[in-house]
């Protein structure tokens, strides 16, 4: 669980330069939320 709220904070939320100060997931055209690998 801890895995998935990162990568939601780092895809939706954590700001990247190269993104112009914006996080990845704005330069898709909708939320992705299916490709957190399984760890199990």
């Amino acid at each position: 669980e801890a895995i998935g709220v990162w990568v939601n904070h780092f895809n939706y939320h954590r700001p990247h330069t190269a993104c112009g100060d914006q996080p990845p997931a704005s330069r898709t055209p909708a939320r992705v939320n299916n490709v957190t690998p399984s760890y199990t």
